[in-house]
């Protein structure tokens, strides 16, 4: 499993989507909505800052991170509005709390960052062990851009023990009440660790 670390090639979103859909969307949703609903997530964890890599074979990504600075912006509402469809009330509220929750979650994560601190925003492993290697091979390069602490927000809907297992440490758990379905709770996470002192 020797293989390079790249920049991310954006041509590669459409099928990072199709990965992640089963995952972030709901399978009694129409096709093109799971997709669309999907995709922002991804674009808001895409910024144009050199942070985007990738580890590819044969055109299939096999892990991808994308990496935020603290004062970094993106182009999500211009998506939304250049790539939304005419969709039914209840896909629009579905939207308007992705959206509101995404914000929330970076906005915390921000506030606790100092300028030579570094967000991962988005980190995807299609195939087993390839997340693993792509930190490993990445680690050093964020060090030697001087970042002092990587932090992420991530949830109970994904596998959040992977990070305590590879050296961060949890600085915050939290419960997101608009996402409780009566049956349990809906538990979100901040993650931080060291690069540099």
């Amino acid at each position: 499993m020797n293989k390079s670390v790249v920049p991310f090639n954006k041509e590669y979103f459409s099928q990072i989507v199709d990965f992640v859909k089963p995952l972030w969307s709901f399978s009694d949703w129409e096709d093109s909505f799971r997709k669309f609903y999907t995709e922002i997530i991804l674009q808001n964890s895409f910024f144009e800052n050199g942070l985007a890599f990738q580890i590819a074979e044969n055109q299939e990504p096999l892990a991808v991170t994308f990496f935020q600075k603290k004062f970094d912006k993106n182009n999500l509402n211009r998506w939304i509005s250049e790539n939304a469809g005419d969709f039914t009330a209840a896909q629009k509220q579905s939207i308007n709390l992705c959206t509101e929750y995404l914000a929330c979650m970076d906005s915390k994560v921000h506030s606790l960052m100092n300028e030579n601190d570094i967000k991962l925003s988005l980190f995807v492993s299609c195939k087993k062990g390839y997340g693993s290697i792509i930190f490993e091979k990445l680690w050093n390069h964020l060090k030697n851009l001087n970042y002092k602490n990587l932090y992420l927000w991530t949830d109970c809907e994904c596998n959040w023990q992977w990070y305590l297992k590879n050296g961060f440490i949890l600085i915050e758990e939290s419960i997101y009440e608009k996402f409780n379905d009566g049956t349990k709770k809906y538990k979100t996470y901040i993650f931080k660790k060291k690069l540099n002192d």
